[in-house]
């Protein structure tokens, strides 16, 4: 019995529905998976089919043909979608077919597509040498295994090297044939689609992509490379160089990166610049990789292209807006200096530094605000201030961050004002100004604002008060002196004949007098709390006592005439023959009798009536209200 001319038959069936499978594959390729699966266990089952059709009767009842080839094909490369179909022919066609070897044929059919499919779950994509031996293997075991069941075991001498071993390398070899055409035509379709893929990236890539051969003429090229060299379209590049594009020494200097790589041999990234041939100054970020046949030696250059004429344009605007601001910031009159969000300073110019010389050295990128107050306290640069150094710092770091405007004196008497502001980040922009000229400037006008004070208030001849401070002193005094209490009370002071001792001596003379009278009257009220002592006019002059009766007044009043005669002061006009005052008083009494007005008018009325009564002398309104009405 010898089972190979019966069997070739199988065999070329197996060759021709392979060859239908991988010749038609392509035009399947774009249906659906599952519909593709289908269609391949179709192929399959019709295979199976045909193989069943021509077998070779080795026992009656007992049939061999290659189906278990094309069941477990099946399994293996479509999984049980394509299965399914030549399972259920390679049954029933055998069960048709009857006989003594069916109830051993339909398990061995069963373990051919088992074997199949198990080998798919596991792969789960093209499978590989390994995996097509396994499968292999289990498609001649399931198509030999029949035979130790039906065979005696005396008879194995005899049909195992006529019968099994043939039929057993027959479905091994048709089984491996079978499968590496298969994987093969997937894989072919499988670059197919990718290579479709990677032409159809490398076609939209915006960047330059091409390739060339060792004498530096194009091989491929996508169309931005084109682009890019005014080519119109990539197929013109084809077998030309950049001699063909490029002016001379532009095309020179990219030859000699091209022959630079070739000589080492590895990639290298540059940056070049040229100009186009519309003038158009370019510049392209370069990737030049050499790639190399199977034995690893170098058989082109694969060249990627980025223009980065933009970047270059904006990078070099970075740059001089970069020195600007550099300028800018180190011509400051004002220091600056930023923190992050927690203290640490990350940034300051040479004024912030010459703003604190005794602590320029810790004021540096990296230092922490808090060393930094505390070195300048050690130092002495900031005024000294009691209290635990800690909370000193914790107090000074949080004014200083806080958000706001902060003036601060150091110790060598200079003000500082420090203008924080937020930044996005959380951290503190800080300007810091010396505003020690605006501070004196500011005491100087304070000063001349309270002389000016001063002065509005002064009598310019005598250093008294003016009649306008006077009014305003009297009216507070009026108004504010409680009423169970007396007062105040005023008294209006004359030069007795001081017209006289003008004509005698001279209007300097009487300026000299009248201040030597203002000052011992100035002189004499300065025990008394709160008197007020004003030149009322011309040679007038006024006294507020405030919380004085009338006695106490006339007290005053006649110590004050004693002292201004006790001057000396020689008046060849009056009979005195000295300078002298006369003085009227007038008190407001606790009920609060006597208006400003009326005051004024009592004390006004009570020095005429001094000076009637002889001059050098005092009166009070009370003394003329008792008089008037003796009369009466």
């Amino acid at each position: 019995m010898n089972p190979w001319n019966e069997l070739l038959a199988n065999l070329a069936i197996v060759a021709i529905t392979t060859s239908l499978w991988t010749f038609g594959h392509r035009h399947v390729a774009r249906f659906a998976p599952r519909l593709r699966s289908a269609v391949f266990g179709g192929i399959m089952a019709c295979g199976t089919l045909g193989a069943m059709s021509l077998p070779f009767q080795f026992h009656p009842g007992v049939l061999l043909d290659l189906r278990y080839t094309f069941l477990a094909i099946a399994g293996l490369f479509g999984g049980p979608v394509a299965a399914v179909t030549p399972f259920v022919v390679a049954v029933a066609r055998r069960a048709l077919g009857g006989g003594t070897g069916l109830s051993v044929a339909l398990p061995l059919i069963f373990m051919a597509t088992a074997s199949g499919l198990l080998a798919h779950r596991f792969i789960r994509g093209i499978p590989d040498g390994r995996s097509i031996l396994a499968v292999s293997l289990a498609v001649a075991f399931s198509g030999t295994a029949g035979f130790f069941i039906k065979v005696p075991i005396d008879r194995w001498p005899v049909v195992m090297p006529s019968v099994v071993a043939p039929f057993a390398l027959l479905l091994f070899v048709s089984a491996m044939i079978s499968s590496f055409a298969i994987s093969q035509e997937l894989k072919r379709q499988e670059a197919t689609t990718l290579n479709r893929i990677y032409r159809a990236i490398i076609e939209a890539l915006p960047d330059c992509l091409n390739a060339k051969d060792l004498h530096g003429r194009f091989i491929a090229a996508n169309p931005a490379t084109a682009a890019l060299m005014s080519a119109g379209t990539a197929g013109k590049l084809i077998g030309k160089t950049d001699f063909d594009f490029y002016p001379e020494e532009t095309a020179r200097a990219f030859r000699a990166d091209e022959e630079a790589l070739l000589r080492d041999g590895k990639p290298i990234v540059i940056e070049q610049r040229f100009t186009r041939a519309d003038k158009a100054e370019t510049w392209l970020a370069t990737l030049k990789a050499p790639f190399n046949d199977d034995d690893g030696n170098p058989i082109g250059i694969i060249t990627h292209n980025r223009e980065i004429t933009d970047r270059k344009r904006l990078e070099s605007e970075l740059v001089q807006t970069q020195r600007h601001l550099a300028d800018a910031l180190a011509s400051m009159a004002d220091g600056l200096a930023m923190f992050d969000s927690k203290g640490a300073q990350v940034f300051n110019n040479a004024r912030y530094l010459d703003l604190f010389p005794l602590t320029a050295d810790v004021r540096s990128t990296g230092a922490c605000l808090k060393v930094i107050i505390r070195t300048a306290i050690e130092r002495g640069e900031e005024m000294p201030v009691g209290g635990n150094i800690g909370d000193i710092i914790e107090r000074s770091v949080d004014a200083i961050l806080r958000p706001g405007d902060r003036q601060m004196r150091l110790a060598d008497g200079r003000w500082i004002e420090a203008r924080t502001r937020r930044t996005e980040e959380g951290g503190s922009l800080i300007v810091f100004s010396d505003i020690t000229a605006n501070k004196r400037a500011e005491e100087e006008l304070r000063t001349l604002n309270e002389r000016l004070e001063v002065m509005a208030h002064t009598d310019g001849l005598t250093g008294l008060l003016n009649r306008r401070a006077f009014d305003k002193a009297l009216d507070d005094l009026v108004s504010r002196n409680p009423q169970s209490i007396p007062g105040p009370s005023l008294l209006m002071i004359d030069v007795d004949k001081f017209k006289a001792y003008n004509d005698t001596y001279g209007h300097p003379a009487g300026d000299t007098c009248l201040k030597r009278v203002a000052n011992r009257v100035a002189e004499i009220m300065m025990p008394y709390p709160r008197s007020v002592v004003a030149r009322y006019g011309g040679e007038e002059i006024a006294v507020i006592i405030p919380q004085c009766d009338s006695a106490a007044a006339l007290s005053v009043a006649r110590l004050l005439c004693a002292h201004v005669r006790a001057l000396e002061i020689e008046h060849d006009g009056c009979e005195k023959g000295r300078v002298t005052v006369s003085i009227g008083t007038a008190t407001m009494n606790a009920a609060g009798d006597r208006s400003k007005k009326e005051l004024l008018g009592s004390a006004d009325e009570a020095l005429y009536a001094a000076k009637a009564a002889g001059r050098d002398c005092v009166r009070s309104c009370d003394e003329c209200s008792d008089a008037v009405a003796a009369q009466a």
